[in-house]
């Protein structure tokens, strides 16, 4: 086994030091190991984390245990990491884009918050609210964005992607001033429905601020942000159900028919 420094000895360590063992994903051996002071490694690896070991970038893909807090009370550190993909340039002009529309608006973290240990719905970035209600009374903006989007389909879609993504902009609360409060949508789930913890951006730390996530039996998804319990904005993340989809989607959409102020977009 390589050693990137020389490996504690039981008994001998310093105070504030860890002893980490880097393991290789694709072959599950361990390849290095070494002391590293406390306060050089992270708060936690909840977040992508990438390191420098050697001539090569290795993305933490697990880190045993996860927080600063646990590893620098026993002084051990297991990270489970993966070879970087190398950099590559490429023209421009060949990056193609997944979706045809993605929001402009991503709230924020809350700070000091940690999605460890947490059920939460975890999205990736450009899933934000790619379904969701919006007031009726945003009538106009609806149609705006709608044509926007149909222009990338009808002039910017190519095979495998997207020449071009239409930023949405004009709608930033979708249901702001709408007076819908999240006990209601709760309630109207019925008691088949889980509370989680909120909403997560993948490959990033924390919870979003005043975020939260339902899931019901027959697997669907919903979320969004409530300042105060008030909901501004409402989406669906899993919309595929299993085999038993009533009476959950009723539900979903009795609450929807009740307050009648909302459309997908």
């Amino acid at each position: 086994m390589a050693r990137a420094a020389q490996a504690r000895s039981p008994g001998i360590q310093d105070a504030g030091e860890v002893h980490v063992v880097f393991y290789d994903e694709a072959t599950g051996k361990a390849f290095a190991e070494t002391v590293i002071a406390g306060e050089r490694l992270p708060e936690s690896f909840e977040a992508r984390t990438t390191m420098h070991l050697g001539k090569d970038d290795w993305t933490v893909v697990e880190a045993r245990p996860v927080t600063a807090a646990e590893f620098r009370r026993t002084g051990e550190l297991v990270l489970i990491v993966r070879k970087a993909n190398p950099v590559v340039m490429i023209d421009p002009g060949e990056v193609l884009f997944s979706l045809p529309t993605i929001n402009d608006y991503l709230p924020g973290i809350a700070p000091g918050s940690s999605k460890l240990n947490q059920d939460v719905i975890e999205l990736h970035e450009d899933d934000w609210r790619q379904v969701e209600w919006v007031s009726g009374s945003a009538g106009e903006m609806i149609a705006s964005e709608l044509d926007a989007i149909r222009r990338i389909y009808e002039t910017e879609r190519v095979e495998h992607g997207f020449r071009k993504v239409h930023l949405r902009k004009e709608i930033r609360s979708p249901l702001a001033g709408c007076g819908v409060r999240l006990e209601d949508l709760i309630e109207s789930m019925g008691p088949s429905a889980t509370r989680l913890a909120g909403v997560s951006y993948r490959d990033v730390a924390g919870i979003v601020e005043s975020s939260f996530g339902l899931r019901v039996l027959s697997s669907v998804e919903v979320y969004g942000v409530a300042p105060g319990g008030v909901i501004e904005a409402l989406c669906c993340a899993n919309r595929r159900t299993n085999n038993a989809p009533q009476p959950d989607v009723d539900n979903l959409a009795g609450f929807a028919a009740r307050v009648s102020a909302s459309s997908f977009l």
